[in-house]
């Protein structure tokens, strides 16, 4: 029982790690891509984003 125990702990572990690494690297993305959403871009614009779409001609 002792050993079940400890590998469930270790597995458990390594979920925290990979769970909390995956969410950085979700938010990293999505500060990214909130940044860029606009600049430049034709197909995003809409009557509410119109203010911050740009023409490239």
């Amino acid at each position: 029982m002792d050993i079940l125990a400890r590998r469930l702990t270790i597995i458990s572990l390594l979920m925290v790690v990979f769970a909390m690494t995956l969410a950085a690297a979700v938010g990293a993305d999505t500060e990214r891509r909130r940044h860029n959403t606009y600049i430049g871009s034709l197909t995003d614009c809409t009557a509410h984003t119109a203010q911050y779409c740009q023409a490239k001609l």
